[in-house]
């Protein structure tokens, strides 16, 4: 079962030195096994991440930040307990910054090793954002390390916490990012078999055979192909509860909740209490969470709520109260099935429904907005997400929901989705009734989202016809022109009409308007095009104007560095570019992985120049490096790898 309660902490630190509030969440009931709280079960085939956490907090960094990415039930925020929990052991301040305690930060000065934990960060981006700047220039004692996690850094919540559009703060707070997102996968089939056995043990039941084990991993490999540890539970405890139901991520998910609501109908004194406890529970799930003092700043309730949520220090039943709900319903995707299947019960409860969450997404839109983002990308075929989104509304503007639902469009999947016609035909109603005017912004973004997933889903034709559409109707004032433009020049690229598309790159270009950033993509790609056409003159000239812009990202700066170098080297120019590999080396913000990179490109030129020794000795350096892509890794062993059968043969 999956029962809300509160989590205790097994260390906190007060802030009255300075310091800040920290909990390490613990919850350790055998009616939680599923929360990430819950350290009972062990934390299996989680060593290397482990590892290389560890190597994280004892780097010789002041400070730095690291952001690990994964879906849901991946096992991010367990992995986030264990490193907090080993971090305590060796005198660190570990734990995680609830978004309760953020105000603290401002006054923050570590008094010992300190580590915070950032979950939920998309919906915290910007004082994410302020907090690692304030961190990046503050000198402090002792080291401090940031982990945040996440689903993945798509979005605009990545370009707001690396602060890409102000230079000076964007490079002070990347050139303190101790490495690439880290994306985490699920678990191999050992691994996952020692997970069941770990769950039975748990839970007292008898220990299964081998075989029986193996049908428990692959029903867990039919609900996730990527084995989540999440979903690894979730199929023991189907394996230990038998249902005739047809077998089903939902369906296993729902029988998760029908436990946990059956238990708190079990534990409240009437039916008009069960009805209370299930409302807030629903209220809390769909914010992440509440803490009671939050609930206690809801009250008084509006009128169209009163009737709906208990009091704050109400006791719903002889064990029951307030403290034991605002948690709502864990793990995550567990809570999304919940708070969207509402929508589906009897008329009185899908009313209720509506209603909470057009006051959570009003009292609390980023929180409620990062809830939708995650029920989206979890759940995006549910019969009931229409309707989840069109009560995010204010019930004051007819387009008001449609603004969360096109924020969200990408994650939906694919361009056919029922959800995305619903948008489109709720916009022409608009347009047809006269109300659309001020909103041309919201249609314009609205088809720019559906021609990326277009182009997504490799349909060049149709997603240059949907950019030239969106085009026509866009106020070239707007940002949002200057990005089609490029989009639709990536896409006529692929189409190889080349010239149509360094058109579009040059508008962008030629604008005094258009944003840096995508006037960087602009100048990238145009000279790609014309690195194609043996243009190199024209390329390193883009090249160039790309370093000379100012407020552009790091990415931007390197792909402008690394090409500019190779036509360099092409057009019989070694020297300056070896310099702009030099430049790459020596530029703080340019990440560590594309450092090696570079250095994995000048030692290929060094073996081709006949100095083994300059390039045995830039391998070298990628091989003791602790961050590398993996390709760059395996070219440079490989390289290596002749250096050893040269010096054998000898």
């Amino acid at each position: 079962m999956v029962q809300a309660g509160s989590i205790e902490n097994l260390f906190m630190g007060g802030a009255g030195d300075g310091s800040l509030d920290l909990a390490i969440p613990a919850l350790d009931t055998p009616e939680s096994l599923l929360s990430f709280a819950n350290t009972a079960v062990d934390c299996v085939g989680r060593t290397f991440e482990l590892a290389e956490l560890k190597r994280s907090l004892t780097a010789e960094w002041p400070f730095s930040w690291w952001v690990w990415t994964g879906p849901a039930g991946i096992g991010k925020s367990r992995l986030a307990v264990e490193l907090c929990r080993y971090a305590s052991t060796i005198e660190w301040h570990a734990g995680f910054l609830r978004e309760t305690d953020q105000d603290e930060f401002g006054h923050f000065q570590a008094q010992r090793p300190t580590l915070l934990v950032i979950d939920y960060a998309a919906q915290r981006s910007r004082w994410l954002s302020d907090a690692l700047v304030l961190l990046s220039r503050q000198h402090q004692v002792f080291p401090v390390r940031v982990l945040i996690l996440e689903r993945d850094t798509s979005g605009e919540w990545w370009s707001v916490t690396r602060r890409v559009n102000r230079l000076e703060e964007s490079c002070g707070v990347t050139a303190a990012m101790y490495a690439e997102p880290r994306p985490m996968s699920g678990l191999d089939r050992p691994n996952a078999r020692t997970l069941v056995k770990n769950m039975i043990a748990r839970l007292a039941a008898a220990p299964l055979t081998t075989g029986q084990i193996e049908q428990v991993v692959d029903r867990a490999e039919a609900m996730d192909p990527a084995l989540r540890p999440l979903f690894v539970q979730v199929s023991t405890i189907d394996r230990l509860s038998p249902s005739e139901e047809r077998p089903s991520r939902d369906n296993s998910l729902r029988r998760i909740v029908a436990r946990s609501t059956a238990w708190l109908e079990s534990e409240v004194a009437t039916p008009q209490s069960a009805m209370l406890a299930h409302n807030l529970r629903f209220l809390a799930t769909t914010l992440g969470g509440l803490t009671v003092t939050d609930y206690e700043s809801l009250h008084p309730l509006p009128d169209t709520l009163k009737d709906l949520l208990p009091g704050v220090f109400q006791r719903l039943g002889s064990s029951v109260t307030v403290d034991d709900l605002v948690d709502g319903v864990r793990p995550d995707i567990i809570g999304e099935l919940f708070v969207l299947d509402r929508f589906g019960a009897e008329p009185t409860v899908a009313l209720a429904s509506t209603r909470i969450v057009g006051y959570a997404a009003r009292k609390w839109p980023d929180a409620y907005r990062g809830f939708v983002e995650r029920v989206v990308a979890d759940h995006a075929d549910h019969v009931r997400l229409l309707d989840l989104l069109k009560a995010s509304g204010d019930g004051e503007s007819v387009l008001s929901d449609i603004e969360l639902t096109v924020s969200v469009m990408q994650l939906l999947g694919r361009s056919d989705h029922p959800v995305i016609r619903q948008i489109f035909d709720r916009l022409d109603a608009a347009i047809e009734e006269g109300l659309i005017e001020a909103r041309r912004r919201l249609i314009t973004t609205a088809r720019f989202k559906l021609a990326k997933l277009v182009r997504l889903e490799d349909d060049a034709l149709r997603a240059r016809d949907l950019y030239s559409v969106a085009l026509a109707d866009c106020d070239p004032t707007w940002p949002e022109y200057y990005s089609l433009l490029n989009n639709r020049g990536i896409t006529l690229c692929t189409l190889q009409c080349e010239d149509l598309a360094t058109a579009d790159f040059s508008t962008i270009i030629g604008s005094p308007s258009a944003p840096a950033e995508v006037c960087a993509c602009a100048l990238n790609n145009r000279a790609n095009i014309l690195d194609t056409r043996g243009d190199l003159d024209g390329a390193i000239a883009d090249r160039s104007s790309v370093l000379e812009l100012p407020g552009t990202s790091y990415d931007r700066r390197y792909i402008a560095l690394i090409r500019r170098a190779i036509a360099m080297r092409r057009r019989a120019n070694s020297t300056e570019a070896y310099d702009d590999i030099n430049r790459i080396l020596g530029t703080a913000d340019i990440a560590i992985e594309q450092k090696m990179q570079a250095l994995l490109l000048r030692a290929e030129w060094a073996l081709n120049d006949g100095n083994p020794a300059r390039a045995k000795a830039d391998l070298d350096e990628i091989a003791a490096s602790y961050r590398n892509f993996e390709s760059v890794e395996r070219k440079a062993q490989e390289l290596r790898d002749t250096f050893t059968k040269d010096s054998s043969t000898k």
